[in-house]
């Protein structure tokens, strides 16, 4: 139970809503960047407002969490998206590393590494995650076309067995 308990904090670990400070990423045009995107994201779900994080998914987004996987965004909507938005509430995030790649002029790869921290359903929180999301461009807005999480314990949390590699 315990397990299963730290694997579900982990998979919505990195949905804890950004600071209203990160700075935005652009290709160059007024409209909102990839990054702006991915912080705003988060913000809904810190907010408690599903409706708009789903508006920023594509209707055929994948998001891949510790192995499981929402192959639309209905699946994420009827799945987990509650779920997200609650452990959201509970925990803050902050971003340690964050990087853009750009996959021509109407596609780019969002990656960032995280520490959150906080409490869920009477637990305390302390993860470090990685996020991966993969957005496209269409005319002036960007649309989350895929999202991989992943999360482990942070220091002073029980660490999984070592590798053997």
């Amino acid at each position: 139970m315990v397990k299963n308990l730290l694997l579900f904090f982990a998979l919505a670990a990195s949905l804890a809503a950004a600071p209203a400070g990160w700075a935005a990423a652009s290709s160059g045009d007024a409209a909102p960047g990839p990054v702006t995107v991915v912080d705003a994201f988060h913000a809904a779900l810190k907010a408690n407002d599903p409706a708009t994080a789903l508006k920023m998914l594509s209707v055929s987004v994948s998001i891949f969490e510790q192995g499981f996987v929402d192959q639309t965004r209905a699946d994420y909507s009827g799945a987990h998206i509650t779920a997200d938005a609650a452990f959201a509430q509970g925990t803050d995030l902050k971003v340690l590393e964050r990087r853009i790649i750009w996959l021509g002029d109407n596609a780019a790869c969002v990656i960032s590494k995280t520490q959150t921290q906080g409490s869920y359903q009477g637990h305390a929180i302390n993860l470090v995650g990685t996020e991966t999301m993969v957005l496209q461009r269409s005319g002036n807005s960007w649309t989350i076309e895929h999202i991989h999480w992943s999360a482990h314990p942070g220091e002073g949390e029980a660490k999984p067995v070592a590798d053997k590699h």
